[in-house]
């Protein structure tokens, strides 16, 4: 898996705080560079579109390969292009059900040829999503179309969020998970894919972005993409695949986690609007940390705060303590 580097911008001052109400637009980068926030919901945005795909970013991908079977099972989960792979952690035989989590890894490309995914990892650099099945919580992993070997062409942050939403049907029908208990996480390109699916639909019950972009065209200007555009460049293709435009269409809990080091200052941006509009997106900076590092102890965290969530409706908050203690722990 390749993944992302992000550069850090500088905020742009006095644009935006959190006093004032929304001007429409939300600064993205040092350059004056801004992205209008859409009126329009992201899935409604999505059925007047139709995406155009027009290169093969990804080279040719072998199969997934077979797990341990007490860690994993390559399961197929359907959706609309056709059977699409992933792995998931065996049912527990306990007669429960329990929380579950998809975890949306980073980088460009799906599951397969790695064993990334069960064996250990260094904790300044975890992007297995472990700490969700170590907390004894069910783990999905799933790939997307044009992944694999799956159906259909890769499309880069686009056509996968129905995918994604396919993922949560499948796991919500077995027997051993909680259908209302079922959150979506993910990292780096992974995090994107988190946001915009929580603005695309509102199934799970929370969202966990950690390390995403505001805005797909900033990030391309930066360079080194590591793999080719697969879509028309044109300024709908990258609107469509950014999640500060369609901020409002966010229904359900959403965090966004990013390292110091690596942080966005449009967020600080976002943030802003979030708080004026009274959106449920909470954005946390994680300072002494950076994009790699937070992971372990943040994934962490939400997985502890995950198995305290036993409501009818979602409970979870984060202390200024308990991020502090991250902090704390990133500074040794």
């Amino acid at each position: 898996m390749n993944v992302i580097s992000l550069c850090r911008y500088s905020l742009l001052v006095g644009l935006l705080n959190t006093c004032n109400a929304w001007s429409g637009t939300i600064p993205i980068a040092e350059n004056g560079s801004v992205i209008t926030v859409s009126e329009q919901s992201l899935r409604d945005a999505h059925a007047s579109f139709k995406t155009q795909i027009v290169q093969q970013s990804l080279p040719e991908e072998n199969e997934p390969l077979t797990p341990p079977e007490d860690i994993f099972s390559l399961i197929s989960y359907p959706t609309a292009l056709g059977n699409m792979a992933a792995y998931v952690t065996p049912e527990p035989k306990d007669g429960k059900r329990h929380p579950a989590v998809i975890w949306i890894h980073g980088g460009y490309g799906g599951i397969s040829d790695s064993d990334y995914f069960w064996e250990p990892q260094p904790q300044d650099n975890d992007q297995s999503g472990s700490a969700f099945r170590q907390a004894g919580q069910v783990l999905m992993i799933p790939s997307f179309r044009g992944e694999d070997h799956n159906p259909g062409k890769y499309e880069m942050f686009y056509g996968e969020l129905d995918d994604i939403e396919s993922a949560y049907d499948w796991l919500a029908k077995q027997p051993w998970v909680d259908p209302g208990r079922i959150y979506l996480a993910g990292h780096s390109t992974g995090g994107t894919r988190v946001l915009l699916a929580s603005e695309y639909g509102s199934k799970f019950r929370a969202y966990f972005s950690l390390g995403a972009v505001p805005d797909l065209k900033a990030r391309v200007d930066l360079g080194d993409m590591s793999v080719p555009l697969p879509f028309a460049q044109n300024e709908q293709e990258f609107r469509l695949r950014s999640p500060a435009a369609f901020l409002p269409s966010i229904k359900n809990p959403t965090w966004y986690f990013e390292g110091e080091a690596n942080f966005w200052d449009a967020f600080k941006n976002v943030n802003a609007f979030a708080k004026a509009e009274h959106l449920p997106l909470t954005v946390i900076e994680i300072t002494n940390g950076d994009h790699f590092s937070i992971i372990a102890p943040v994934t962490e965290l939400i997985a502890q705060k995950i198995n305290q969530d036993t409501g009818d409706s979602c409970n979870i908050q984060f202390s200024e303590a308990e991020l502090r203690a991250i902090s704390q722990s990133l500074a040794k």
